[in-house]
């Protein structure tokens, strides 16, 4: 039974993805990246830039790097987060094709603690971009904020239907496991996701 646990082990370490879709990064959004980066360091006490940085990265694989930005928006102007609502509730508005705009105004909605509002308009950027694995993401980390343990596990295995080389959504679907105690499978998927992130996923 050990020899079968440790060989099942070393599958999921160095096993390979049947996936025949891997994301990686545009040289667009790489462009959008560095553009971003330059506003805020041309305007460090900017909020408005270190929010547009912040959701920038949040699309790029840039996960760490989003959410401490979000951070230092709040730390820099507590207030925007009500500005920024405004702002992106508007620019959608004007401009509802634009998915990026809606990821934005998403995370206008989660920054004021509005998750459920926030999760539709995630939703909305999949009607507009249905292969958008970052949008199928943060669903599945709202809803397991939420507590919505399945809800959460079952937007994770659709952005892995689309992509199953992205290691976040492993990691997302393995905290779902372990909180239906399956650990197991937890493991399973939390050893793919380290295996995937190794791999540069």
């Amino acid at each position: 039974m050990r020899k079968r646990t440790i060989l099942l082990c070393l599958i999921a370490l160095i096993g390979f993805s049947s996936a025949s879709l891997s994301w990686t990064i545009s040289k667009e959004l790489q462009q959008e990246v560095k553009e971003k980066k330059a506003a805020v360091q041309n305007n460090p006490q900017s909020a408005e830039a270190l929010f547009d940085l912040a959701i920038t990265y949040a699309y790029t694989n840039n996960i760490l790097e989003g959410l401490d930005t979000l951070k230092k928006v709040s730390q820099l102007d507590p207030n925007y987060k009500h500005q920024g609502l405004k702002t992106y509730f508007q620019k959608v508005t004007e401009q509802p094709s634009n998915w990026k705009l809606r990821f934005r105004l998403a995370f206008a909605y989660y920054f004021n603690g509005q998750k459920l509002e926030a999760i539709r308009e995630l939703k909305n950027v999949l009607v507009i971009d249905p292969y958008n694995v970052w949008a199928y993401g943060y669903i599945s980390l709202i809803y397991g904020e939420m507590g919505e343990t399945d809800k959460a596990m079952q937007a994770a295995r659709a952005g892995l239907k689309i992509d199953d080389l992205v290691a976040a959504l492993h990691l997302l679907l393995a905290e779902g496991y372990y909180r239906k105690n399956d650990s197991w499978s937890g493991f399973w998927e939390r050893a793919t996701a380290l295996r995937l992130k190794a791999e540069g996923y």
